[in-house]
């Protein structure tokens, strides 16, 4: 479970230091591609609720970052893997692999390698007993504190985003600042 991220150690950090405390988390990670199957299904081995975010990170730079919050992280992985152009008018979820092919001009199936050299870390968020709405919002707002380009900033997740000192969730805006507190909304 290394490449796990533990709420008790991530929720509560300000902004401005997550950055530096998840490449820290990530150092001694194996690649994505090094995984094993165990290792990928870790959190369906207890009590755990295997949904929250995942952040994707080449050497030390934070690359993307996403929520899950329906699927398990097994699942939501390997939907990343996905080398297939989208059908136009269906969900599409290896955004990943598109924004690198796109980005990096180079062939779906290269960029599928470039994340499978890339590490993984995932942030499970327990549902604090406050019900699936609550629990899909935090999910939510953390993902949106992530991206923020004072947060993580990450490499392929939409500039526009990330750009945004605030972000509305249900009707209600939140400001975002430096000291602003992880998982708090």
């Amino acid at each position: 479970m290394e490449h796990v991220w533990l709420f008790e150690k991530w929720q509560g950090l300000p902004l401005r230091d997550v950055r530096q405390q998840l490449l820290n988390h990530a150092k001694t990670l194996k690649t994505f591609g090094d995984m094993s199957v165990r290792e990928l299904c870790c959190l369906a081995k207890g009590d755990w609720i295997p949904v929250g975010l995942y952040v994707f990170i080449s050497e030390d730079r934070i690359v993307y970052a996403g929520k899950t919050h329906g699927r398990s992280f097994q699942e939501r992985m390997l939907s990343h893997l996905d080398h297939r152009m989208p059908i136009p008018g269906s969900p599409h979820l290896a955004q990943l692999v598109q924004s690198i092919s796109k980005r990096d001009s180079i062939s779906a199936t290269e960029a599928v390698q470039k994340v499978m050299d890339m590490k993984v870390v995932w942030m499970p968020v327990p549902d604090l007993g406050r019900g699936k709405q609550y629990h899909k919002k935090l999910i939510a707002s953390v993902e949106r504190q992530l991206l923020w380009h004072r947060c993580l900033d990450p490499m392929y997740n939409s500039p526009r985003v990330k750009r945004n000192d605030h972000y509305s969730l249900k009707g209600e805006r939140y400001q975002l600042e430096e000291g602003f507190e992880l998982g708090s909304f």
